[in-house]
């Protein structure tokens, strides 16, 4: 199974703190968000994959230092202006056609993340959420039925719970994904396309299994008090 991480935005919500430092190198408890992601997935993942664009350069320097004798590489993805469905179009020929766990360098899990929280079965497509917890106006919302997906959007007015940006795709499910894949990225703006898109397209033939996860602490880094909350949550 592959990891992969999208870390090639800028991370603009968090103001001038960006403008030399890309947000997967934010600082957290004595290390970066990037590192969160990347210890987590290394806990099932045979390697991990993690996708640059904005400041490449720090965060190849970063993995190359910190994690040069682990099975991480990087990729470019050189379409900054674009959603982060171009991220994944990056990885995609180093994903080959083994299962993957795709996830955000913004997303600060638990090491046991994958291991406890998140089981990842060895059919179908499986996507994490919440439902415990106020949902916010700008997350992904979802629509669930018997288990399953119905419909996932920052915008539904009714749902069932937040998406928190992760998925799992089965090797028996890579082309059912994959041909939703395409589908996005052919269909809507390149622009503003996004993973979520594809997931909601999923949800029209081979929908997606909700996992709802339950006590997971963890912290999403978008905004300046996002990141005073998550340093002051997690001191080392």
């Amino acid at each position: 199974m592959i990891g992969v991480i999208l870390a090639a935005g800028r991370g603009s919500r968090l103001g001038d703190a960006t403008e030399s430092l890309p947000k997967p190198l934010m600082a957290v408890a004595g290390r970066t968000c990037l590192d969160f992601a990347i210890e987590a997935l290394l806990a099932v993942a045979e390697r991990v994959v993690v996708v640059t664009g904005y400041r490449a350069e720090l965060i190849e320097h970063h993995i190359a230092r910190e994690w040069g004798q682990a099975p991480v590489r990087t990729v470019r993805n050189t379409q900054l202006e674009a959603g982060n469905l171009t991220s994944l179009g990056a990885a995609r020929e180093l994903i080959g056609v083994e299962s993957f766990v795709l996830t955000n360098a913004d997303h600060l899990f638990p090491s046991d993340m994958y291991t406890r929280h998140f089981a990842l079965s060895e059919h179908g497509i499986g996507i994490a959420c919440e439902r415990e917890r106020p949902v916010l106006p700008d997350e992904m919302k979802v629509i669930e039925k018997d288990g399953l997906l119905i419909a996932i959007s920052k915008t539904l007015p009714k749902y069932d719970g937040a998406y928190i940006g992760t998925t799992f795709v089965s090797q028996g499910s890579l082309a059912a994904y994959w041909e939703a894949f395409e589908r996005v990225y052919h269909n809507h703006d390149i622009a503003s396309a996004s993973v979520e898109m594809v997931l909601d397209e999923l949800a029209l033939t081979a929908a997606p299994q909700i996992h709802w996860l339950s006590g997971l602490k963890w912290f999403e880094v978008d905004t300046p008090e996002d990141l005073a909350v998550a340093r002051e949550s997690l001191i080392v």
